[in-house]
């Protein structure tokens, strides 16, 4: 959950990049990009820690963590799929 908002966060910086629409800088740079580091920072204490959580042992941890990135990769390269076969294609 977490990671989803960090990039959400790098999202909004992205969008507005080029184009503020008239926003202060407060809002569209400096915000998502501290919020983005804020919840960094978050995801890789929770990983470091997560056996205060759990309370269960490293290899157990491990596991659970384990898939993660893969998740991540497998999701964004079906994403990328999806767009190449479909351009056009929305959710919903």
């Amino acid at each position: 959950m977490k990671l989803m908002q960090a990039l959400a966060a790098l999202a909004v910086y992205g969008f507005f990049r080029r184009d503020r629409r008239g926003m202060p800088a407060w809002r569209v740079v400096a915000a998502p990009l501290t919020a983005c580091a804020g919840l960094a920072v978050l995801i890789a204490l929770v990983c470091a820690n997560l056996d205060l959580p759990t309370g269960a042992s490293g290899g157990v941890n491990a596991a659970l963590i384990a898939p993660l990135p893969v998740l991540f990769v497998a999701g964004a390269a079906l994403a990328l799929r999806t767009r190449r076969r479909a351009p056009g294609r929305t959710n919903g």
